[in-house]
């Protein structure tokens, strides 16, 4: 497959391209991050709860086995705070559960802040991109072959808007007919700068 342009000119606009769109991919990516950066901002109350379950559970659970060592009351003291040691572990799962929610959403809208203008600008690009290689192949392995002026040049009586063809010759369609060779390659030489090739290649057929 051949994927840049032979003329300078076209090749310059290919490569061109091909960094935009390579930028396009980075700052899409960059404004996806920050959207995850700013969703996750949601979170921060998940860490003083966290902070504040854990010193609670603990220091409860310190105070229910010191209250537990008293003879003969301290299992019955220990209730109350060993309830208030399960509340704090409460306040860490709340904290787990806000941290892992925003998380998730954060990524998911991230990736579909990124994504959508990534895969729509890109893939359409790559498919212009394919089809103008696709294309540009064929012809390059067309104008190898025997009468390959000839069919060029009649590819350009197609494709070639009527200003550009009477330049070559007024009468382009009966120039060919007539098998001018100069006409003939002009034609040719047309629709091959048509999509970037070089005509030095060319034989008459």
């Amino acid at each position: 497959m051949q994927w840049y342009a032979e003329t300078p000119a076209r090749r310059t606009r290919q490569v061109t391209g091909d960094l935009l769109a390579v930028a396009w991919v980075v700052l899409w990516v960059l404004i996806a991050r920050w959207a995850f950066d700013l969703v996750r901002l949601l979170a921060v109350p998940a860490e003083p709860l966290r902070t504040a379950g854990t010193t609670v559970q603990t220091r409860m659970d310190d105070v229910a086995g010191q209250i537990g060592e008293v003879p003969l009351v301290g299992d019955r003291l220990t209730g109350p705070f060993t309830g208030a040691a399960d509340a704090g572990g409460s306040l860490v799962s709340a904290g787990d559960a806000l941290d892992a929610g925003v998380t998730r959403v954060a990524w998911l809208l991230s990736v579909f802040v990124g994504a959508v203008p990534i895969l729509f600008v890109v893939g359409v690009y790559v498919l212009l991109r394919a089809h103008w290689a696709r294309r540009t192949t064929e012809l390059a392995r067309l104008r190898e072959g025997d009468s390959a002026l000839e069919l060029l040049a009649l590819r350009a009586l197609v494709h070639q808007s009527p200003r550009r063809l009477v330049r070559v010759d007024p009468d382009p369609l009966g120039a060919w007919r007539a098998g001018d060779e100069q006409a003939i390659s002009d034609l040719a030489g047309l629709e091959l700068a048509r999509v970037g090739l070089r005509p030095q290649r060319l034989s008459a057929g």
